[in-house]
C-alpha cells in the first residue's frame, strides 16, 4: 500500500504546481478606447455600455451590442478592438485575431491593438509574434498593470521567468491589491529554486487574501518538501477549510497524507525547468489550450535541445496544427540527434515527405518517402503513401498557404487530409481523416471529407454508411444539398436505383435550381431513361 501511495499520487502534487496561466483582467480604459482628443469615444454611451459589460465578463453580450453597432458604424476600431479582446477572452482566438486586424486596418496606432496581439498571439502558439506584440504594449502602457501582466505571461511560456518577474513587480507596484501578481511572482521565485522569495511572495498574496486557496498551497508545498511539518499542515487544513470545490483540493489531501506518514522526503523541492515545462504543455492540450501547448513544449525542446522524446512531442504538436516551418526544423534537429539508422529518424523522414506534399513539392516529397522504405516502415505508411503519390502537381491543385492558422489539431488534420485527397491519395487522406476523428468526433466537415474520400476511391458502402450517419446527427446542416448528392450518387454507383433517386427528390426540393446540375452530373446517366427520374429533372 506505501508503495502506491508515494509513487502514483505524486504525479498529481507536482501537476499541481504547474497551473494554468491565468487570463488578465479586460483592460482598462486607457488601452480600450482611441486617442481621446481626437474622438467622441469619452462621452459614446453605447461603447461605454460595451466596456462595462466586458469589463464584467458578460462578453455575449457585450458581442451582440458590438455587432449591432458595428452594422451602423464599421469603421469605428475601438470596436474592432474589443471585439477581438472579447473573442480572445471566450477562446474565438482566430476570429479575434481577425477582429484585430480589422482595427490595425482603421486606425493602426490605436493603443489596444499591440496589446491585443499580445494575449491572441499566445493563444495561438506564436511565441515570437507575441514577445514582439507584448515588448511594444508594455512600453505603451507602463501605467497600466494589465499590460506588464500580459507580457509576464508570455515570459513565463518561454522559460524567462526572471524578465517575467520584472514585469510582474512593475505590475504590482501599480496595483499591489492583485493577489494574482504576488502569486505567480512566487511561482516564478519557485521555478528558480529561490524559496525564501517565493515563501514571501505568497505571503504577500496571502496578506491581500486570507483565502487564496493557490498561494497557500504553494505555501504548504514547499513548507513540506522543506520538511517543515508544523507550516506545511497548517496551510494544508486552511486549504481544505476554504474551498471544497477548487482544483488543488485534491493534491492538498495527498499531501496531508505524506506530512502524516512522515514521507517528506519523497516530495521533489526543486523544480526541473525542462520537466515543468513538458507538464504545462500537456496540462493546456488536456485543456484544449492547443497554442499554450505548443509554446510550452517549444520551450521545453529549447531547454533540452537533444532530449529526442520532447522533440517528438514538438513535431507531434505542431504537425498537428500544420505548423510546417517549425515541425520541418524541430524534425531535422531530430534527425541530426537521431542519426541516420534510428526508427526516429525514419518517422522523421515521413514527417519530412509529408510537409513536402503539403508544400507542393512532389518529387522532393518521394525522396524522403523512399529513405523511410530504406530504414524502417514498419506501418507501412510510406509504401502506401508512395503507390498514391503522384509524379507531378495537377494544374488545378493548391498548395498549403503559409498565411493558413489552425488552433485546433483535429480542423488542421482535416485540412491536411484535403490537401492530400487533391493528390487523390486517397487512402493517406482517409487516414489522416480518421486520426482528426479521433480527437475530435462526429466533426461535420472531417466526416463529409471521409465519405467523400471513400467514394472518390470507389469504396461506396463505406461512403453511404457515413453519410447515412450524418444524416441522423446532422439533418439540416448548411451543406445538406451536397451532402444529399453525394449520397445519390453513392447509391447509383451501388446499384441502388431506388434510395439514389429518393435523395435525389430531396435535393431538388431543397433547391429546385440544382436539377440543371444533376442533370448534368455523368453518375446520374444510369437513371435518364427512367420515368420517375425524368419527373424529377424536367
Amino acid at each position: 500500500m506505501k508503495k502506491v501511495l508515494f509513487t502514483v499520487p505524486i504525479i498529481f502534487l507536482l501537476s499541481a504546481i504547474n497551473p494554468f496561466l491565468a487570463q488578465a483582467t479586460f483592460p482598462g480604459e486607457s488601452i480600450v478606447f482611441g486617442n481621446r482628443d481626437q474622438s467622441n469615444e469619452q462621452s459614446d454611451e453605447a461603447l461605454i455600455k460595451i466596456f462595462n459589460l466586458a469589463t464584467k465578463k458578460d462578453y455575449q453580450q457585450a458581442l451582440t451590442l458590438i455587432e449591432q453597432r458595428l452594422q451602423s458604424t464599421p469603421r469605428i476600431a475601438t470596436l474592432h478592438v474589443m471585439k477581438g479582446l472579447v473573442l480572445n477572452e471566450i477562446g474565438e482566438y482566430l476570429h479575434a485575431n481577425r477582429a484585430l486586424n480589422t482595427g490595425l486596418s482603421i486606425e493602426a496606432r490605436h493603443p489596444g491593438i499591440q496589446y491585443g496581439f499580445c494575449g491572441i498571439y499566445r493563444n495561438l502558439g506564436m511565441s515570437d509574434l507575441s514577445l514582439q506584440a507584448c515588448r511594444v504594449a508594455e512600453e505603451m502602457h507602463r501605467l497600466s498593470p494589465e499590460a506588464h501582466y500580459e507580457y509576464a505571461q508570455t515570459l513565463i511560456a518561454t522559460g524567462e521567468m526572471k524578465l517575467a518577474n520584472k514585469s510582474l513587480s512593475a505590475a504590482a507596484e501599480l496595483n499591489p491589491n492583485n493577489t494574482q501578481y504576488h502569486y505567480q511572482r512566487g511561482m516564478n521565485f519557485y521555478y528558480l529554486n529561490q524559496y525564501d522569495a517565493a515563501e514571501n511572495s505568497f505571503l504577500k498574496a496571502l496578506s491581500i487574501d486570507v483565502n487564496d486557496v493557490d498561494s497557500s498551497y504553494q505555501l504548504a508545498y514547499i513548507y513540506a518538501a522543506q520538511k517543515k511539518e508544523k507550516l506545511a499542515k497548517q496551510q494544508i487544513e486552511k486549504v481544505l477549510q476554504i474551498q471544497k470545490e477548487h482544483p488543488k483540493i485534491q493534491s492538498a489531501k495527498l499531501l496531508l497524507e505524506y506530512v502524516r506518514k512522515n514521507a517528506l522526503d519523497k516530495l521533489p523541492l526543486k523544480i526541473i525547468p525542462h520537466d515543468y515545462h513538458v507538464g504545462r504543455s500537456k496540462s493546456h492540450y488536456k485543456s484544449g489550450n492547443f497554442g499554450l501547448a505548443l509554446i510550452e513544449i517549444e520551450t521545453a525542446a529549447k531547454l533540452k535541445p537533444n532530449n529526442l522524446q520532447t522533440k517528438e512531442i514538438l513535431i507531434g504538436l505542431s504537425g498537428f496544427l500544420l505548423r510546417i516551418n517549425m515541425t520541418e526544423k524541430a524534425v531535422k534537429q531530430m534527425i541530426s540527434i537521431a542519426g541516420e539508422t534510428d526508427i526516429i529518424t525514419a518517422k522523421g523522414y515521413q514527417e519530412l515527405g509529408d510537409i513536402e506534399v503539403l508544400k507542393g513539392n512532389l518529387p522532393e516529397a518521394r525522396t524522403y518517402y523512399e529513405k523511410v522504405l530504406k530504414l524502417s516502415d514498419p506501418n507501412g505508411i510510406a509504401r502506401q503513401t508512395l503507390d498514391e503519390l503522384p509524379e507531378q502537381v495537377a494544374p488545378n491543385t493548391t498548395p498549403l498557404q503559409q498565411t493558413e492558422v489552425f488552433i485546433h489539431p483535429s480542423i488542421a488534420l482535416n485540412r491536411k487530409g484535403e490537401l492530400f485527397a487533391q493528390y487523390k491519395m486517397y487512402k493517406r487522406a482517409i487516414a489522416i481523416y480518421s486520426l482528426a476523428s479521433r480527437i475530435r468526433p462526429n466533426h461535420l466537415p472531417t466526416m463529409l471529407n471521409t465519405a467523400t474520400a471513400y467514394y472518390n476511391s470507389e469504396n461506396f458502402g463505406k461512403s453511404i454508411s457515413i453519410l447515412e450517419r450524418l444524416l441522423l446527427s446532422h439533418p439540416n446542416h448548411e451543406n445538406i444539398l451536397v451532402h444529399r448528392i453525394l449520397l445519390a450518387q453513392a447509391y447509383v454507383k451501388s446499384n441502388n436505383r431506388g434510395k439514389s433517386l429518393k435523395n435525389i427528390a430531396i435535393a431538388i426540393k431543397i433547391n429546385p435550381a440544382v436539377k440543371t446540375s444533376i442533370r448534368a452530373n455523368p453518375a446520374f446517366e444510369i437513371l435518364r431513361d427512367m420515368n420517375e427520374y425524368k419527373k424529377l429533372t424536367q
